[in-house]
């Protein structure tokens, strides 16, 4: 079996036993964005590249981007405080520092897949600033992403190997 056809299988198996905990997990108040939070990483994980490279810049640079989000979302509410702006615009003009910063940071290794960045900060904010919640969907997607690629190599070597 060619190794696209064999990922696609361990994906769809990995994505199914994802879905299968995710969704009773997100039954739990505040949990209900486990499921899109490991998806979207485990996405991440193979834009990133794949394989162990691909895991650790995948991962490091998802939790960048929820560590600049908490930044922004705390120098909002300063800003709106001691200026007298509305949270509304505070959170507007926040919006341009802190994400120049997840480009800016592009230039280093851990931090170049700038899409997983901003992947990293847009979950963080949606599931609202929740750490748990975030970390366990970046942990555990992108380790499905490794488990997923590294299972559809076995898979492919193990039904391509010629007859002797």
């Amino acid at each position: 079996m060619n190794g696209l056809t064999a990922t696609g299988i361990t994906v769809g198996i990995c994505a199914g036993l994802w879905q299968m905990v995710a969704s009773r997990v997100g039954m739990t108040p505040g949990w209900e964005l486990l499921g899109t939070t490991g998806f979207v990483s485990f996405c991440s994980f193979y834009a990133a590249g794949g394989g162990k490279a691909g895991f650790t810049k995948s991962l490091f640079v998802n939790v960048s981007g929820a560590i600049w989000a908490s930044l922004a979302a705390l120098a909002t509410g300063w800003l709106a405080t001691t200026s007298g702006l509305s949270p509304w615009l505070a959170g507007v003009i926040m919006t341009i520092p802190f994400s120049a910063a997840i480009v800016w940071q592009g230039r280093f290794w851990l931090t170049s897949f700038i899409p997983g960045g901003f992947l990293g900060m847009t979950l963080f904010f949606a599931t609202g600033l929740n750490w748990a919640v975030a970390l366990s969907g970046f942990i555990v997607g992108n380790g499905i992403g490794l488990i997923s690629e590294y299972t559809g190599r076995r898979l492919s070597e193990a039904t391509s190997k010629e007859k002797v």
